[in-house]
């Protein structure tokens, strides 16, 4: 009988997680909680270890104790450089995070669509050389400033819509179709 109220009230002291936090008492590292999840603005550990990089701050892929933060929404609004060339890539999301992104390179890797960019208004050069698009990005004609445009060796075989593009100073579109 002792042993059962013992029991009971360890159960009562611990308690079975809070609600708020999805936590159900039971740690499982393989899935954190809810609200863990939502505080990470970049999930992608390629583009987080080349944010990094490109901030100078240590990352997970580096010796690091204790663990570094979180990158922050205003370490990404420091980020006006991105290169993240031959990473084998096949999607952009989270890039649009970076509102101060004026370089960015993401030539040769496997982009056939490249959504969102057209939310990064201070573009000035954007690489895709590389890649295995077969049009140019749409809303690509909302980046007003963008001077530099490098689409080589795609698999462009029109490039309706960059005529839009007023600012463009270079634009590459060698080895395509």
């Amino acid at each position: 009988m002792i042993p059962l109220i013992q029991l009971l009230l360890i159960l009562a002291m611990v308690g079975c997680g809070k609600e708020e936090d999805g936590n159900t008492g039971l740690v499982n590292p393989n899935k954190p909680s809810p609200k863990a999840a939502s505080e990470k603005l970049i999930t992608n550990p390629i583009f987080e270890n080349a944010i990094r990089r490109q901030l100078k701050k240590p990352g997970h892929l580096e010796l690091v104790f204790p663990k570094p933060a979180e990158l922050t929404k205003a370490d990404l609004e420091k980020v006006t450089e991105l290169s993240l060339s031959n990473n084998k890539l096949t999607d952009v999301k989270e890039l649009e995070k970076l509102t101060q992104l004026r370089d960015l390179n993401l030539g040769d890797n496997r982009l056939t669509d490249v959504t969102g960019l057209e939310k990064l208004m201070q573009l000035t050069h954007l690489y895709l050389g590389g890649n295995l698009m077969a049009e140019p990005p749409k809303g690509l004609e909302k980046i007003t400033q963008l001077e530099t445009l490098d689409l080589q060796q795609n698999l462009l075989t029109a490039v309706k819509g960059l005529e839009k593009l007023t600012n463009l100073t270079s634009l590459n579109l060698d080895w395509n179709q």
